[in-house]
C-alpha cells in the first residue's frame, strides 16, 4: 500500500501544489479588497476597473487551480485504490490453502469488500481534506503573523481543549470500528453459508433458524453502528461549540486591534475573511484523528491479509523432464501431515508408497483415513510435516508450483464451474485454447450432443456452481476441461458416485478415454471400479495397511476383502 502511495506520488503532489497556488490567490485577492476598503474608508477614489481586472484574473486562475486540484486528488485517489486491489489480489491467490481454511470466506469478503472502501475514502476523501486544511492553516497564519501576531496567540488558545476531546472520541470510535468490521465477518459468513446451503436450509425447514442467526449478527452490528453515530454527533457537536469560541474571542480582539490603531479597517476585514477560512480547517485537522483512526483499523486488516506468507517455490524445476516416462511418476517417504485444526492427530502419519509412470493405481480406505488429502498434498496445496515426496524424479521442494500442478488434472466428484459459459468453464482448462480444441475436448468427454442442443450452444450460461445443469453434465464439462489440460498425470476422486446410471455410462466411457497413456491415480469408494488398478494402496490409520493388485488383496483376506465383503 505504501508502494502504491509512492508510485502516484507525483499526482499526490500536484495536488499540493495547486491546492497552495489556490490558497495563495485567495489570500491575494483578500488583500486586494483590504486595501480597496482602507481606500474607500480613508477618503480616497478608488479606480473600479483598475480593482476589477487582477480580481478576476485571479478568479479565472483561482477556478483553473481548484478544478486541476481536484482532477489531480480524484486520480491519486482512483489510481491508488486500482493498485492496491490488483496487488491484494495478486496477493491473495498465491496464499497457502491453510490462510483461507482459517480466516473463512466471510472475514476475507470483508476485507475485500468492507474494509478496501473505507481504505478508498481515506484516499479520496480523508488525505486530501487534511492536506488542504493543511496548507489552508499554514499559509493563512503565516498571512495573519504578518498581519497581528497577537492574533494568533488568541486563535490557537482554545484548541489544546479540542485536541483532548478529539484524541478521546477518536479512540473510542477505533474501537467500535474494530467490532463493526468483526460483526460484519459475520453476518457476510452467515448470508454465505445461508445461500450456500439453500437446499439443505430450504428441505430442514431452517428459514426461519437461518433468518434468526443472521438477524442476531445484524443486530449486533447496527447497534455498534448506533453507538459509533452517537459518539460521531457528539464529536461533530463539540467541534462546532469548541470553534466558535474562538470565533467570538478573536473577532472581539480583531475589533480592540482597530481601535487601538494597530490594524486598519481593511486588515480587520481581511482578518475577518481568512478567519472564517482557518476556524474550520482547524477544526477538521483535529476532529480528522477520527476518521483517520477508523481507516487505520481497515487498513489493518488488509495488512494482515499483506503479511501472510504466500505459498513456497522452488523453482528450480519448470518443466517435465524428458525422460519423465521412464522415472516413477510419483514417490512418497515416511510422508507425515496434520491439519492445524486436528492438533497432535495427524492425518498422514509415515505414508510411503510409488506410483509407476503409466499406470492405474487406486487409494481405498474408510471415511476419514484421508484419501483426499493425499491428493492435496500430490498438487501441493497443503505443505507435508514431515517425509520425502519426489515427483518424477525431482523433489518437490525443487519444482516450480505452476509447473508441478500442471502435471495434474484433477475429476472430482465434487464439481466447481464458474459463473460463465460452458466454452469458458471448458477452456479454463488451457490458456489460449481455440474453439476447435474445446470442442474437441466435449466431444472426447460425451457431452458435445448434449451441449449443440442448447439454445445458445458452447455460450450457454452455467449459473453460479453449474446449478444450471445436472450432476452428470457437470462431470462431463469438467472431464473436458481435463482433456484439454493433458496433464500426464490424472486425479480421479469417484466421479461416478454422485450420478444416475446413464450418466454414470458416459462418464465412465469418457474417464476410460481421458485414461488411456496417463498416469492415473483413483480415489475408490465403491471397490468394484477399481479391480482392474495396476495396484491399490489401502489406507488405513494414516498410513498403507496393504497394497496389491484386486486378486493379491482379496487372497490375502485382510482390510481390503473385508470392505469389499461388504461392498
Amino acid at each position: 500500500m505504501v508502494k502504491a502511495g509512492l508510485r502516484n506520488g507525483y499526482m499526490l503532489l500536484l495536488f499540493i501544489i495547486f491546492s497552495v497556488v489556490l490558497n495563495e490567490i485567495i489570500l491575494l485577492g483578500n488583500d486586494l479588497i483590504a486595501q480597496a476598503a482602507d481606500g474607500v474608508m480613508g477618503g480616497q477614489q478608488v479606480d473600479f476597473e483598475a480593482f476589477m481586472t487582477p480580481l478576476l484574473r485571479m478568479i479565472v486562475l483561482g477556478t483553473a487551480a481548484a478544478y486541476l486540484k481536484g482532477i489531480f486528488s480524484n486520480h491519486y485517489s482512483a489510481m491508488v485504490q486500482r493498485d492496491v486491489r490488483a496487488s491484494l489480489g495478486k496477493h491473495l491467490v498465491r496464499l497457502p490453502f491453510s490462510y483461507f481454511d482459517e480466516m473463512g470466506s466471510g472475514s476475507i469478503i470483508t476485507r475485500l469488500i468492507s474494509d478496501m472502501d473505507e481504505l478508498g475514502r481515506f484516499f479520496s476523501e480523508i488525505l486530501p481534506n487534511l492536506l488542504v486544511n493543511l496548507i489552508v492553516v499554514v499559509t493563512a497564519t503565516i498571512y495573519l503573523v504578518q498581519m497581528d501576531a497577537l492574533l494568533i496567540v488568541v486563535l490557537f488558545a482554545s484548541y489544546p481543549v479540542m485536541l483532548i476531546v478529539a484524541d478521546r472520541l477518536s479512540k473510542k470510535l477505533a474501537q467500535i470500528a474494530q467490532k463493526l468490521r468483526t460483526h460484519m465477518d459475520e453476518c457476510n459468513k452467515k448470508a454465505y453459508d445461508a445461500i450456500q446451503g439453500i437446499v439443505i436450509g430450504r428441505s430442514y425447514n431452517l428459514y426461519e433458524v437461518q433468518k434468526k442467526e443472521i438477524d442476531t449478527v445484524i443486530d449486533r452490528k447496527v447497534d455498534q453502528a448506533c453507538r459509533s453515530t452517537r459518539i460521531s454527533s457528539m464529536g461533530w457537536v463539540l467541534k462546532n461549540v469548541i470553534t466558535t469560541i474562538p470565533v467570538i474571542v478573536c473577532y472581539l480582539f480583531a475589533l480592540y486591534e482597530t481601535m487601538q490603531g494597530r490594524i486598519t479597517v481593511g486588515e480587520m476585514l481581511a482578518f475577518t475573511v481568512v478567519l472564517s477560512r482557518i476556524l474550520y480547517p482547524i477544526g477538521d485537522i483535529v476532529f480528522c484523528a477520527n476518521d483517520i483512526r477508523e481507516a487505520a483499523v481497515s487498513l489493518r486488516r488488509i495488512q494482515e491479509i499483506y503479511n501472510q506468507k504466500e505459498e513456497q517455490t522452488g523453482g528450480r524445476v519448470q518443466t517435465l523432464p524428458d525422460c519423465s516416462k521412464d522415472l516413477p511418476a510419483i514417490e512418497w517417504n515416511n510422508v507425515s501431515f496434520g491439519y492445524s485444526s486436528s492438533g497432535d492427530h495427524p492425518v498422514l502419519n509415515g505414508m510411503s508408497f510409488g506410483i509407476e509412470t503409466g499406470e492405474q493405481t487406486a487409494f481405498v480406505g474408510g471415511s476419514g483415513e484421508g484419501k483426499s488429502t493425499i491428493f492435496k498434498l500430490l498438487c501441493g496445496f497443503y505443505d507435508r510435516d514431515n517425509g520425502q515426496y519426489r515427483l518424477f524424479g525431482h523433489p518437490f521442494e525443487e519444482w516450480d508450483l505452476e509447473a508441478a500442478r500442471s502435471c495434474f488434472s484433477e475429476v472430482s466428484q465434487n464439481v466447481f464451474l464458474f459463473p460463465g459459459t460452458i466454452r469458458q468453464n471448458v477452456a479454463c482448462g488451457k490458456e489460449y485454447a481455440t474453439d476447435e480444441e474445446v470442442v474437441m475436448a466435449c466431444r472426447n468427454a460425451n457431452i458435445h450432443d448434449f451441449i449443440i442442443q442448447l439454445p445458445d450452444g458452447y455460450e450457454t450460461i452455467v449459473g453460479e456452481r453449474g446449478v444450471r445443469l445436472s450432476g452428470g453434465q457437470r462431470q462431463r464439462i469438467s472431464i473436458a476441461r481435463a482433456f484439454l489440460k493433458d496433464a500426464p498425470i490424472l486425479l480421479l476422486d469417484e466421479p461416478t458416485a454422485a450420478v444416475d446410471v446413464e450418466a454414470e455410462q458416459k462418464i465412465q466411457e469418457a474417464v476410460e478415454r481421458i485414461a488411456s497413456g496417463r498416469t492415473v491415480i483413483v480415489i475408490a469408494h465403491r471397490l468394484s471400479t477399481v479391480r482392474n488398478a495396476k495396484r491399490i494402496y489401502v489406507v488405513n490409520g494414516g498410513k498403507i495397511a496393504e497394497s496389491g493388485t484386486h486378486r493379491e488383496l482379496m487372497e490375502r483376506r485382510g482390510i481390503y476383502a473385508e470392505m469389499y465383503a461388504k461392498g
